[in-house]
């Protein structure tokens, strides 16, 4: 889970950038190309807008146009006419190059519209993004370094054979580039050590443009985490008076994005479809109260009142519903899967259809989050194994201010992470209810 940092506090102080990630698992900083960077950035004695984005980091809240440096070494020219050659030869034998394998013809990734997105983890020093392409066939895919071992022979030289961008995996360290500053532009180093770069990054001195406006997304700069000093105040349970009483207040004391790379949703066929629906989600983290027990005081008001209650209730600790809030998973959800993430699917549901899916990165962090302060994380085997029995009694303080009692209310505090689309529409809403944290209210 993201949190955002604006573009101008970066160029006004680079060494900012070696901050670290919070220090919760599964975080990082996203980019915003903020108000004063663009005013800032001009050209023309500040009559026209400088597009070009020249120093690192790049931001989120803009497709960026990548166009390909100038090859300054010879043998990268010899190398370009040797593949121009090689797929004449192939066409004309009748050979499909295929797009990446060795000896089939190189695929040149075209200069289209690009995301980067800083690896989950590292310090916007360290470089290190994520390369998404956000146009044509390959959209939703994320470029991958080729190995030394896919690199093509031809004319007593090897040449490196570009692979197609595939699904985000976040374990494939062939999916993460280093973007270093190479004089008026970029150069792209491997992470893997026998990685090579995509050609459109392999060359020194590629350039950006920031796009106008956005396509598929906006961000703004308004996700800075958890504010701890919010969330240990819990909310204000004197506010929840009224007859019938209302539902409680919903307090957020968390805000972060998450790209759609973390998210996976049934039904989107294509990545190309769920980049047009939504390119990041937001994720809220919700405080409420929420009512296990009430009792009204029928006794005559000049007769005895009851100075105890005993409280009993049977509590779901963990529920998650799909949506809007109407459609709980299926029985046993949360499942992790083989691909390396975290399934939510409709109970009543026949298929496997209509499920959302977190990355595994995501879960633990949403696991940190609640343990952190004390409390005690939910073992989420599925709705209906999770159930707690809780008996207690309240007592109440003999005391004259409080005066006569008419109601009786007992509280349970939830904490509810919930997953929205950017045209507000929810997704996913994991909800935690804490045992531990359980108040009374006379009226």
């Amino acid at each position: 889970m993201y949190v955002t940092r604006p573009l101008s506090r970066y160029l006004s102080d680079p060494k900012a950038m070696a901050e670290p990630p919070p220090e919760a698992p599964g975080s990082g900083f996203l980019v915003v190309l903020d108000e004063a960077t663009e005013q800032e950035s001009t050209l023309c004695c500040g009559l026209c807008k400088d597009p070009r984005v020249r120093s690192l980091p790049f931001p989120q809240n803009r497709q960026l146009s990548v166009e390909k440096g100038n090859a300054s070494d010879p043998l990268e020219g010899i190398g370009k006419c040797v593949e121009v050659v090689s797929e004449l030869l192939s066409m004309a034998s009748g050979q499909d190059s295929g797009g990446g394998a060795p000896g089939s013809g190189r695929y040149v990734a075209p200069n289209s519209y690009a995301m980067f997105v800083p690896v989950i983890g590292q310090p916007l020093s360290s470089g290190r993004y994520y390369v998404v392409k956000v146009d044509g066939k390959h959209t939703g895919k994320v470029s991958a370094c080729s190995k030394e071992e896919d690199r093509t022979e031809c004319c007593f030289c090897s040449f490196p054979a570009d692979v197609k961008p595939r699904p985000f995996d976040r374990s494939d360290v062939y999916q993460q580039m280093q973007v270093q500053q190479h004089r008026e532009g970029f150069r792209t180093a491997a992470v893997a050590v026998d990685g090579i770069p995509p050609d459109y990054l392999l060359n020194k001195g590629w350039t950006v443009v920031a796009m106008a406006k956005p396509k598929y997304h906006e961000l703004a700069d308004d996700a800075r985490g958890v504010d701890s000093g919010l969330r240990d105040r819990m909310p204000d349970l004197d506010s929840l008076g009224g007859d019938p009483p209302p539902p409680s207040a919903v307090v957020v004391v968390g805000r972060w994005y998450v790209p759609f790379l973390f998210v996976k949703v049934d039904g989107d066929r294509r990545l190309k479809d769920q980049v047009r629906k939504s390119m990041f989600y937001k994720m809220t983290m919700e405080q409420s109260w929420e009512q296990i027990y009430s009792r009204e005081n029928t006794a005559d008001l000049h007769g005895a009142r009851a100075a105890e209650i005993a409280v009993t209730a049977t509590v779901r600790r963990f529920t998650a519903l799909l949506g809007g809030g109407t459609t709980v998973v299926q029985a046993g959800e949360p499942q992790a899967n083989d691909d390396g993430a975290m399934w939510f699917r409709p109970a009543a549901a026949r298929t496997t259809g209509g499920g959302v899916a977190l990355d595994m990165v995501l879960w633990e962090r949403m696991r940190w989050e609640v343990e952190r302060g004390g409390r005690r994380w939910v073992a989420a085997t599925g709705n209906g194994g999770n159930e707690e029995r809780i008996q207690r009694t309240e007592r109440r303080d003999d005391d004259s201010s409080i005066g006569h009692w008419t109601k009786f209310g007992c509280y349970l505090l939830v904490e509810r992470f919930v997953l929205r689309r950017m045209d507000g529409t929810v997704a996913l809403t994991c909800e935690f209810r804490h045992t531990d944290k359980i108040r009374a209210r006379w009226v």
